[in-house]
């Protein structure tokens, strides 16, 4: 990062992969380009807005302790230069904050408090119960039978995938399969 004397970044590098591969050389004119947009008055702040959560591979964590995923090249360089350029206001508005600024324990003027207990002892016993009306009519519901299930309802058959949504066995639906837990198909309309 090439900076003006006021601090403001006026060109930016970029060393990807081994010189010659195709990102290489993409990451590289897009670097030129955005140096020349800094360099006739572009501010920062636009680009940040505009390339922060570009979504495409490679995604994923980071090593770097202050931006821990990124969803894509151009998302965490902005996210850097957002973090080191940009004052906590403009970064709040975009919602490009470090690790130790999105962690926050409590609500701001809450206090945190601890109370020490030991498990079971503080908490009273129920009381006794009093025989509701079915225990003194002497009531057996669980006698009774459930109505029977059809034959086919509920019935997974073997060769049947699970759901890559939900992870239920699917059911046979004519020539597809269907899940009966959230709908999902196999591909059949």
């Amino acid at each position: 990062m090439a900076e003006y004397d006021d601090g403001r970044p006026g060109e930016i590098f970029i060393r990807i992969s081994k010189q010659g591969s195709t990102l290489a050389g993409i990451m590289d004119a897009f670097a030129i380009s955005v140096s020349y947009g800094l360099q006739y008055g572009v501010p920062l702040r636009a680009y940040v807005e505009t390339f922060t959560n570009t979504r495409f591979e490679p995604a994923g964590m980071t090593d770097d302790p202050d931006i821990r995923f990124a969803s894509s090249l151009v998302d965490y360089i902005f996210r850097r230069l957002g973090v080191e350029y940009l004052t906590l206001e403009e970064r709040q508005e975009l919602n490009v904050l470090t690790t130790g600024e999105r962690t926050q324990p409590t609500l701001p003027g809450v206090e945190e408090s601890v109370i020490e207990t030991v498990q079971g002892s503080e908490i009273p016993a129920d009381p006794p119960s009093v025989e509701s009306a079915m225990t003194l009519l002497k009531l057996d519901l669980t006698e009774a039978a459930p109505p029977p299930k059809p034959a086919s309802a509920g019935k997974a058959h073997s060769d049947a995938p699970l759901c890559m949504q939900c992870g239920v066995q699917m059911q046979r639906a004519g020539s597809c399969h269907a899940c009966p837990s959230c709908g999902n198909t196999s591909g059949c309309s």
